[in-house]
Order: C-alpha cells, then structure tokens, then sequence
C-alpha cells in the first residue's frame, strides 16, 4: 500500500462550492437608475420630435439597465428603444444599423428578441430590423444574445 493513502492535501478544492444548487448568478450592480432611465427618454423624445432618428436610437441604446433589478425600469426603457424603432422609415433602418458601433448592435439585437416575446403583435416590424441587424452583426450577434444571461 502506498505512504500517502491517509494523506489530505488533495482536499484543498471545495467542491461544494461547485454545485448546482449552490449556484448564485453574478451580482452586479444597478447600471443605471430610474432617473437616468427617465431622463434618457425625454432626451430621447426631443431628438424624435427634431427628426433625429440616428441620434435618437443611439441614445436609447447607451447604457441600458442590464443589472437593475426593477423590472419597471427595464420596461420602460424598452418602451424608449420601441418608440425609435417604430420613428424609422423601411429604407432608413439600414442606415441606421450601419452607424451603429459592435456594442450596440448586440444591444439592439437583446431588445429585439424582448419585443419578440413580449410584443408578438409588433413582430412584423421588429423582424425587419432583425433582418439588417443579422446583416450588420452576423450570426455571432444572435448567438451573443442567446447565450447572454443578463436580461434587458
């Protein structure tokens, strides 16, 4: 028989630590605030209301409330993404998502597949921008929000 059989050093990991039901999903911090969200859509609203679309959803698009844990806040910061969305003209969404930066094509993209699920009567027009976000971002994009499991 072997020296080491009533040795312990290889118990140094914990393995409990590892279990499934011990999981707890990474903590973050609450990105940005109900004022913020607020004030972000009123902003927004200004930039519509003087035609500038571009500005408009590059605005909605910035520092969306990822890790807020209101679901009020998310709400409505998806109401603010939607209502760009919907200012768009067919032959200026293209445009639009060409002049968008990796970050916020993939942001898009979240806010997409939550109009989907939670505006099934919107998903005629929610598919056209779909389609030039793919176009834009590639398969990856899709992918990067399915697997993503921070919620907008």
């Amino acid at each position: 028989m072997s020296k080491a059989t009533n040795s312990t050093q290889f118990r140094t990991v914990d393995v409990d630590a590892y279990d499934e039901d011990n999981y707890e999903d990474d903590a973050r911090e609450d990105v940005s605030g109900s004022q913020e969200v607020t004030e972000r859509a009123g902003e927004v609203k200004k930039l519509l209301n003087l035609t500038k679309n571009k500005d408009a959803l590059k605005l909605a698009l910035q520092n969306p409330p990822i890790g807020h844990q209101d679901a009020s806040i998310k709400e409505q910061n998806y109401e603010t993404v939607l209502s760009v969305l919907k200012a768009f003209r067919t032959n200026e969404i293209d445009g639009a998502v060409g002049e968008l930066a990796d970050a916020d094509v993939d942001v898009l993209m979240k806010y997409l597949y939550k109009g989907f699920s939670n505006s099934p009567d919107k998903a005629a027009s929610l598919l056209l921008w779909h389609e030039k976000v793919v176009k834009r971002g590639g398969v990856g994009c899709v992918i990067r929000v399915m697997v993503d499991r921070k919620g907008i």
